[in-house]
């Protein structure tokens, strides 16, 4: 190999040297930039983990806050079917939502066809309705009234994906309304009827006046003594009424004293069924007190007219054996929330505290027609008695800051559930 040669070789080994050189520097650099690629995927990869886990946690969260509020949600899609029906709608329907995602919303027994403006009229013409009402109907075939807003469901992008309906049941505040109706009513005709009263108490008490007279001047075997005597038991009676009707319809003035609700109700009972030991029935009497340490604020001798006008009612509605219970149960409110100050917590307990009396018989029960007229002033379902018992007793009640409530079925017996304020102070 001439001299030529070898330096030919040696530069081109060099050339090869200086080549590996760059590819080697190339790829340092090249594994530098891979290596910041990586770290930069790797934070990216972290962030993006970040942000999906957040989004699940939102998601979660906005799911749980859907199922736990107590307006009921409906959501259907573009073709009308039921894609979501939250906690709250199963509870105002009786329905499952396994029974209605997934079906046509057209289909369902749940909507009464009271009002088309529901999820597809929205559906169909985009127009959305706000705090409408309307009609449905429960599992159990129950009709209850709801108040329904319907709203287009959209995308990011604007698209319209279906329809959401929210809805809440109403049916207690009609009933109230109609309570409130009633009330208004009976106010009108409570001052009519006072005003009434008066004007017949003074020429009445002139008709008994004389016919007492006229009793005491007729010897005992003339035959108009009989007639005077009807006079004096029709103005007697008469006189009764409307001492009654102005016990319902003037303000009363409450003597409240703190009483042991057991001794109470123990007394009461007892005077009752010595009272009735003569009537021609076989009645079982039950006391069923769940505290006996229960004290309560009552006017107790305006109350015990009212437990036992409860009680002659329940024996009434037995014909010849049968069953009065009296039970009482205590609902003291504890607030679980650490955050309420202790005056606060105290006030909470004596707003929400409660004692439940109960007057239960397995009598002939009352019909739904009769139970909405019970409490109304001279209505009544017996050949005596004007009507004005149940009238005066749910006032005093509600004088007590309480409340009276019926439940009877035809046939199987009627519960009257009285709730009264377990801390009232007296007054």
């Amino acid at each position: 190999m001439n001299t030529q040669e070898i330096e030919s070789l040696t530069t081109a080994y060099q050339d090869f040297v200086e080549i590996i050189e760059r590819f080697q520097h190339t790829y340092e650099v090249l594994q530098k930039k891979v290596d910041l690629l990586n770290s930069q995927l790797e934070s990216k990869n972290l962030e993006l983990e970040k942000k999906y886990s957040e989004g699940e946690t939102i998601k979660n969260f906005l799911h749980n806050v859907l199922e736990n509020i107590y307006t009921g949600v409906t959501v259907i899609d573009n073709n009308g079917i039921v894609t979501h029906f939250n906690r709250a709608a199963e509870m105002i329907t009786g329905f499952h939502k396994d029974d209605i995602i997934g079906k046509s919303y057209s289909t369902l027994n749940i909507n009464k066809k009271t009002d088309t403006r529901s999820a597809l009229y929205t559906l169909s013409s985009g127009k959305e309705s706000y705090h409408r009402q309307k009609n449905i109907l429960t599992s159990d075939k129950q009709e209850k009234s709801v108040e329904f807003s319907t709203t287009l469901l959209k995308d990011h992008e604007n698209n319209i994906q279906g329809v959401v309906e929210t809805f809440n049941d109403i049916s207690e505040i009609k009933l109230l309304q109609e309570r409130i109706m009633n009330v208004e009513t009976l106010a009108a005709l409570g001052e009519m009827s006072a005003s009434v009263a008066h004007e017949i108490r003074n020429p009445l008490a002139g008709i008994m006046g004389f016919a007492g007279l006229l009793d005491r001047q007729i010897e005992e075997d003339d035959p108009r003594k009989t007639l005077v005597k009807s006079i004096l038991q029709g103005t007697t009676k008469l006189n009764g009424i409307i001492s009654n009707l102005l016990t319902l319809t003037r303000p009363h003035d409450l003597k409240r004293t703190q009483a042991s609700l057991y001794e109470f109700l123990d007394n009461v009972l007892k005077f009752f069924e010595m009272t009735m030991s003569m009537r021609d029935k076989e009645i079982q009497y039950e006391l069923d007190i769940d505290d006996k340490e229960t004290m309560i604020c009552l006017d107790t001798q305006l109350f015990q007219q009212i437990i036992l006008n409860l009680l002659k009612n329940s024996f009434d509605a037995i014909e010849e054996k049968g069953k009065i219970s009296i039970k009482t149960k205590c609902s003291i409110f504890e607030p679980i929330s650490e955050v309420l100050e202790e005056d606060e917590k105290n006030e909470m307990i004596k707003l929400f505290s409660f004692v439940e009396i109960s007057i239960l018989d397995n009598g002939c029960g009352i019909s739904e027609e009769i139970l909405q007229k019970i409490f109304n002033p001279f209505f009544t379902t017996k050949n005596e008695g004007n009507g004005l018992g149940l009238a005066i007793s749910k006032k005093i009640i509600q004088l007590h800051n309480g409340d009276i409530q019926i439940k009877s079925q035809v046939g199987k017996g009627t519960t009257f559930i009285i709730n009264l304020p377990l801390y009232e102070q007296p007054t």
